[in-house]
């Protein structure tokens, strides 16, 4: 098994374990089991939705919002559009109506993102 085997099987373990965590109710051990993993490649998405739940769950929306931008960018059009929307909504739940307005327009289509990228 080659040593990139190795590094997904590690990932995807780790991953588990951070949705069980998840369902536990318990977000910031779920943080822990995805801390450190290095460059996540394919699965960049699950780990920013895991991240993005565990915050949405502390109720930092800033973060959630952080998330889900950085899954809106990673995914090609239109299959990004309910990141986007989710994006705007917790941009919404965090009092940042302009921003969520901007991100809206991304997730109906009518305009591409105007907000800088994620950092």
């Amino acid at each position: 098994m080659t040593s990139n085997h190795k590094k997904a099987i590690r990932i995807g373990k780790r991953l588990s374990e951070a949705a069980g965590y998840l369902d536990l109710g318990m977000p910031q051990h779920a943080l822990r089991c995805i801390e450190n993993l290095g460059d996540l490649g394919p699965f960049t998405v699950p780990a920013e939705m895991i991240r993005a739940a565990a915050a949405q769950m502390e109720n930092r929306f800033d973060d959630a919002a952080h998330s889900f931008e950085m899954i809106a960018r990673f995914l090609p059009s239109p299959q990004n559009k309910p990141a986007w929307l989710a994006v705007s909504d917790y941009y919404r739940q965090a009092g940042k109506n302009d921003l969520a307005i901007d991100t809206l327009a991304c997730a109906r289509g009518a305009a591409p993102p105007a907000i800088p990228p994620a950092s």
